[in-house]
C-alpha cells in the first residue's frame, strides 16, 4: 500500500492514512501461496495471500490513524474469495494556541497541551464546545 502523510499537529510527528496493501495470488497448482502487499506506513494493513490451495483476508487498518484495509485473497480450487481487511477509524485534532483561548472555557475530546498550543483530540465522536 502506499505511504501515509505524517503530521506534527500533536507536537510529535505521527502518519496517519497509510494505504492497505494488495492481495497476491500466484495462480499455480503447487501448495506455495502468493503473499499479499505489505501496508503502507501509517497504519495500512496487509493484503491476504492467495493460491491454488488456499487464501487469507486482508487485515485491518490501524485504528484512529484512517488507513486502508489490505485487500483479501482467493482460493484457486474452490473459487472463495476472502474479505478485505476494514479501514482504520479516523481522527480528528483541533490546535490552537493556548493564549488566544484566556477567559475561555473550551471542553471536548482528550486535551493535552504541546509547547504554546492546546490540542482536542477526538477519536470517537464528540464536539469542542467553546464557551
Amino acid at each position: 500500500g502506499g505511504n501515509g502523510s505524517a503530521s506534527s499537529i500533536t507536537g510529535s510527528s505521527v502518519t496517519y492514512a497509510g494505504g492497505g496493501g494488495g492481495s497476491g495470488y500466484s495462480g499455480s497448482l503447487n501448495p506455495n501461496t502468493s503473499g499479499g502487499g505489505a501496508g503502507g506506513t501509517g497504519g495500512g494493513g496487509a493484503g491476504g495471500y492467495g493460491g491454488f490451495y488456499g487464501g487469507t483476508a486482508g487485515t485491518a487498518g490501524t485504528a484512529n490513524l484512517g488507513a486502508g484495509g489490505g485487500g483479501g485473497g482467493y482460493n484457486g480450487n474452490t473459487s472463495a474469495f476472502y474479505a478485505g481487511g476494514n479501514g482504520g477509524k479516523g481522527v480528528v485534532i483541533v490546535r490552537y494556541r493556548t493564549d488566544i483561548a484566556r477567559g475561555r472555557s473550551i471542553t471536548g475530546g482528550t486535551i493535552t497541551t504541546s509547547g504554546d498550543w492546546t490540542i482536542h483530540t477526538f477519536n470517537d465522536t464528540g464536539s469542542l464546545v467553546v464557551a
